[in-house]
């Protein structure tokens, strides 16, 4: 056998995992999708208590659903640039105002939510 074959192969192949690794990743993967699952409990709850019924409806539309913002603003009867405002927010004095992503992830960052921990 060549020994470059041995090189090719990744770190993080079973091959080079004692048995309690694999359990140990299992165990890891297990616990950081209960975090995903609770967080996203979490911020579901955020969205439908402390956002406007108006914000809530375009993130479900944009990111549930996957609709663009121009299909958005079709469908509400506004254009997309309002469109864009309930999501992003407007830059006022070079700071980045309003909009429900950005205070979906400020309540979230308060409350400890974060995704690096899911993974």
């Amino acid at each position: 056998m060549d020994p470059a074959i041995l090189d090719s192969l990744s770190s993080d192949s079973r091959l080079w995992r004692a048995d309690g690794d694999a359990e140990a990743d299992e165990e890891k993967r297990r616990q950081g999708e209960k975090l995903r699952k609770e967080a996203l409990r979490q911020i579901g709850i955020i969205i439908r208590t402390r956002l406007t019924p108006k914000q809530q409806r375009i993130l479900d539309l944009y990111f549930y659903e996957n609709k663009t913002q121009e299909e958005i603003a079709e469908m509400l009867g506004v254009s997309q640039q309002v469109v864009n405002k309930h999501l992003f927010g407007v830059i006022r004095q070079g700071q980045r105002v309003g909009g429900a992503v950005k205070k979906l992830q400020k309540i979230c960052r308060e409350r400890g939510i974060d995704p690096k921990k899911w993974v």
